[in-house]
């Protein structure tokens, strides 16, 4: 259960914000270019309602689902999840009732997904689920959209609400799930795969799949996607990485890259709210470091 918890609360804090916003390319580029998040959080719940519409209107559409399960995964982590990260510790009630609307989104996304994802491969976010499944052979590149907002959907309730155990029994799918994506397709959207990875590999204990040198592999190749460009991989770095591992000075000097890294007009706002959060890691440095020593 120790073990459980901790694995728990490292996914809480590598799934906030960046490496889920690296995959925004359902949402328009005119949204994504915007780089103000406070008027991104204004717009973001009319388009999530028109995207429900335009899925209401074919639900057998999978594309249209996945579209709708983006928004709500990233509506969620940056805006609910990403605003409670934000918050004094003193601020806990209103730090919960964000949480627990992120965690629903999350649980709505999956609910949406795991239909199509199930019609495609049968059992394939059941409990004994491995990468090597046959099932999972089904699934090619035209479903990696889906997959990665179904895994990345389970994974962020999961850190959210590690008691929820029916969710709980779907974390081992939704790891198969992300390891099909990243082997018919591992560059997708510009490394967004690779730098979830970074998170998923880093957080995870080495008894559920968790290994520090594919979490490093996976910062290479997302660096190499991106060309070092993406603030949000060097904040998954920092947090997955670097700071169980006690690395202080590559912690800091992770987070100043992405501090000091140029703006990318196509990637306006996830570049802001990973740089948000980077700064807030940087100047709650000492405090992760305790945390990560308990």
């Amino acid at each position: 259960m120790k073990k459980f918890m901790r694995f728990a609360m490292a996914v809480a804090l590598a799934l906030q914000g960046c490496a889920l916003l690296d995959a925004g390319d359902y949402a328009s580029r005119a949204f994504m270019r915007e780089s103000d998040p406070a008027l991104a959080k204004d717009a973001f719940p009319t388009m999530i309602k028109a995207a429900e519409a335009i899925q209401l209107a074919d639900p057998d559409d999978q594309g249209a689902a996945t579209l709708v399960a983006s928004l709500y995964v990233m509506y969620a982590n940056a805006f609910l999840d990403g605003e409670a990260f934000l918050l004094p510790d003193e601020a806990f009630e209103e730090r919960l009732g964000l949480a627990r609307r992120a965690n629903a989104l999350y649980l709505r996304a999956a609910a949406l997904l795991a239909p199509f994802v199930e019609a495609r491969a049968p059992g394939a976010l059941g409990l004994a689920v491995v990468t090597e499944d046959p099932s999972l052979a089904r699934l090619g590149k035209k479903d990696v959209p889906t997959l990665y907002w179904a895994a990345a959907a389970i994974l962020a309730a999961f850190a959210s609400d590690p008691m929820d155990f029916d969710n709980a029994a779907r974390v081992s799918g939704a790891l198969a799930l992300f390891e099909r994506a990243r082997a018919v397709e591992p560059d997708w959207n510009g490394g967004a795969l690779h730098e979830l990875a970074i998170s998923v590999y880093g957080s995870l204990p080495t008894e559920l799949g968790g290994d520090r040198a594919k979490a490093r592999a996976a910062f290479e190749l997302a660096k190499a996607a991106s060309s070092a460009s993406s603030p949000g991989a060097f904040v998954a770095y920092a947090s997955s990485v670097c700071a169980p591992e006690g690395d202080a000075d590559g912690f800091a000097q992770a987070l100043e890259t992405a501090l000091g890294l140029p703006d990318r007009p196509e990637s306006a706002l996830m570049d802001a709210i990973a740089r948000r959060k980077a700064r807030r890691l940087l100047d709650d440095k000492d405090l992760y470091f305790y945390l990560g020593d308990i």
